[in-house]
């Protein structure tokens, strides 16, 4: 009996443990503090030309060497959903795992989910458009954090991004 309350016991304060305690953002909300908490990222970004229907690969810092890239069949399964999603103001969300060292390549999502296999490294060099795609680029935070994502982030965009984390600064010192 007294094993039983015990592990009844332990069971409730895990429970209680894994409730979050934030409130989630609403579009109401004045608070300028976001959650940068691990989990899936909210990036934030405006380009140079519309790469909207392209597909990125993401390079080493020094921007030489091409260090990720999707496989055909991931955009494949994915479909429009790996597309970006538009914002106010010419703004996308990315959802496609863009950072700083993206670069865009001629392939469209299309284009790229209907090949057999993925490009080389060598071929996907050679289909880069624009190594420095961004205008700007900023990170927003953990996207579970948004109770209504688009609406939020379209906020946070009247409010210049504020307070968000600019990638922009970081990469133009380099």
């Amino acid at each position: 009996m007294y094993k039983y309350l015990t592990c009844l016991c332990l069971l409730a304060f895990m429970a209680g443990s894994c409730r979050n305690t934030k409130p989630p953002m609403t579009q109401n909300q004045e608070s300028t503090q976001l959650d940068f908490t691990a989990g899936p990222p909210t990036i934030v970004y405006k380009t140079k030309r519309d790469y909207s229907d392209k597909v990125a690969v993401i390079f080493n810092a020094e921007k030489t060497a091409i260090v990720a890239y999707p496989h055909p069949q991931d955009i494949a399964k994915k479909g429009n959903r790996v597309k970006p999603t538009v914002l106010a103001q010419g703004y996308l969300l990315d959802n496609q795992g863009l950072n700083e060292n993206a670069a865009f390549t001629q392939y469209t999502f299309e284009e790229y989910a209907a090949l057999a296999k993925a490009p080389t490294l060598a071929e996907l060099k050679a289909s880069i458009i624009d190594k420095e795609p961004f205008t700007e680029l900023c990170h927003c935070g953990n996207r579970n954090q948004f109770t209504s994502l688009e609406q939020d982030l379209n906020q946070l965009i009247t409010r210049r991004l504020v307070p968000c984390q600019s990638f922009t600064a970081h990469s133009k010192q380099r």
